[in-house]
């Protein structure tokens, strides 16, 4: 019978610092390709040349809804990005979401986005989120990856 000894202490020492240097990059990495498609969808964002009203609905006791003036641009300033701490988990999972704001804010909000990005029955849908995760899908996983990457390739 043969029999090898060997001691691994020293290699399982080296992936628990690969381990923490990906931990430590992973939240700047995602939040650098998430910023990139939150940028992406602000520059589709469709915008009016001029201000415009938006008539909210007529309640079920019909009294007349409320009326709004949005500023050219509103629905553009509405667009947000925020770390999901819910479902983030630290140095594993990050997770951004990118939205508009629903709610009156000081920043600004726009309550019929999703009227424009899918459309209702009266006006057909004008999608710019998707569109823009779409087309930046691609670039921003790659930019994960270069900076994990990067990050290990130093802890060498």
């Amino acid at each position: 019978m043969l029999s090898i000894d060997c001691d691994l202490s020293a290699a399982f020492a080296q992936l628990n610092t690969l381990q923490d240097k990906v931990s430590e990059a992973l939240r700047p990495a995602v939040y650098r390709a998430a910023r990139m498609v939150y940028l992406e969808t602000q520059n589709r964002a469709p915008m009016s040349e001029q201000g415009h009203w938006f008539y909210s609905r007529r309640k079920r006791d019909g009294t007349v809804g409320r009326k709004y003036y949005f500023v050219s641009g509103s629905l553009r300033q509405s667009i947000y990005i925020k770390h999901a701490d819910d479902v983030s988990q630290d140095g594993e999972r990050e997770e951004y979401v990118i939205s508009w704001r629903k709610r009156s804010s000081q920043i600004g909000y726009v309550p019929y986005v999703h009227m424009v990005e899918y459309g209702t029955v009266h006006i057909p849908p004008a999608p710019f989120i998707r569109p823009a995760f779409d087309a930046k899908k691609a670039q921003a996983e790659q930019m994960i990856i270069d900076t994990i990457r990067k990050a290990v390739a130093q802890s060498d």
